[in-house]
């Protein structure tokens, strides 16, 4: 379980990163209530971006946002509901994403 968790720390940091250097402005990161989690919340050109970040080591079990079932996405739209009537918050241009990484990719990278 750890493995997993820090695989997924890796790809959500290599986001943010990546995210930041093209001009998104990271409003939180990990936001969490009982309906569900978002990985990263960030703003750019005016839109919100709520972000899921999924990461896998290799393709043996599919692509990353393979992950992302209508469960998963219905959990992430009330978080964000949640996220922005608890800020008294009104967007007009919103997007939810989902960013793939792949570690292999990474370490090419860094």
């Amino acid at each position: 379980m750890r493995y997993r968790k820090n695989v997924g720390d890796i790809g959500e940091e290599f986001a943010a990163q990546l995210l930041e250097n093209s001009g998104y402005r990271i409003i939180a990161r990990n936001y969490a209530t009982k309906q569900g989690e978002i990985d990263i919340i960030a703003i750019k050109d005016g839109v919100i971006h709520f972000i899921e970040v999924k990461t896998r080591t290799g393709c043996q079990y599919g692509y990353p946002s393979d992950a992302v079932t209508k469960i998963k996405q219905d959990r992430i739209r009330k978080a964000a509901q949640q996220y922005l009537a608890s800020r008294r918050l009104t967007w007009n241009s919103m997007s939810f994403d989902v960013y793939e990484i792949m570690t292999d990719l990474i370490e090419d990278c860094m």
